[in-house]
């Protein structure tokens, strides 16, 4: 955790320094905060880290890194669909979901959204072949602040739903006792322009979950929540 707390930090002192005058937000990129989208499309490209609990992963404590795109499009003037991959080859996760985002002060903005999303992954180790996939939903809230410096925060929170899992081992099917209502997460990020027409986003999120898709092929069924925290970086395009 302090480690995620020192990496974030260290990335902020990075970012470029901007002038204390207004920055409209027409200028602006983002993808992250709520406010009404103002371009048609928005990518961003980057990575996300989450770091294993002991408990699931005993005695070792590792972080799994994966690519992260995420791709926003604007329909009308408060309503936009998101589409997002977390790509890591033996886990992966698509999400994609509509989100109506409005402004509600010159400087805050919000939004709600509900994304569906599918995992699936693979592991072929010695001849043993395990594969899982399965379905996850995440509705969510977000609120968002924007400075004068042209930084914006915002904060996320979602429900994790979990709808089914389905794993095999070996051409063994694997039975998991999960709930239906898994966890919940939440997101602050940061965004601010970053060099040419680009923009920076650096983000931590605190998960707290009994099913995270990522520990799948851990054939876990605890009755309780654990801790997943995980820091992102993004490049918007």
């Amino acid at each position: 955790m302090k480690k995620y707390t020192l990496l974030f930090i260290l990335l902020s002192s990075l970012l470029p320094s901007v002038t204390a005058q207004e920055v409209p937000i027409d200028n602006l990129k983002f993808i992250y905060y709520p406010h009404p989208l103002i371009r048609k499309w928005t990518t961003s490209v980057g990575i996300i880290a989450t770091t294993m609990p002991y408990e699931i992963t005993e005695e070792l404590h590792y972080r799994i890194p994966a690519i992260d795109v995420y791709t926003v499009h604007r329909i009308t003037d408060h309503f936009s669909i998101d589409a997002r991959g977390s790509i890591q080859g033996v886990q992966n996760i698509f999400t994609i979901g509509p989100k109506w985002n409005v402004k509600l002060t010159d400087r805050v903005a919000g939004s709600l959204g509900y994304d569906v999303g599918y995992w699936f992954g693979f592991i072929n180790a010695e001849g043993f072949k395990t594969t899982g996939h399965g379905w996850q939903n995440f509705p969510n809230l977000s609120l968002g602040y924007r400075f004068n410096k042209a930084i914006l925060l915002t904060f996320r929170a979602e429900s994790i739903i979990t709808l089914n899992i389905k794993a095999i081992a070996d051409q063994t099917p694997i039975t998991h006792n999960y709930s239906r209502l898994s966890g919940s997460s939440y997101t602050i990020t940061l965004e601010q322009p970053f060099y040419g027409n680009k923009s920076l986003t650096l983000g931590f999120s605190a998960i707290y979950s009994k099913f995270f898709w990522q520990t799948w092929s851990a054939f876990t069924n605890f009755d309780r929540d654990f801790f997943y925290p995980q820091l992102i970086v993004g490049l918007i395009l």
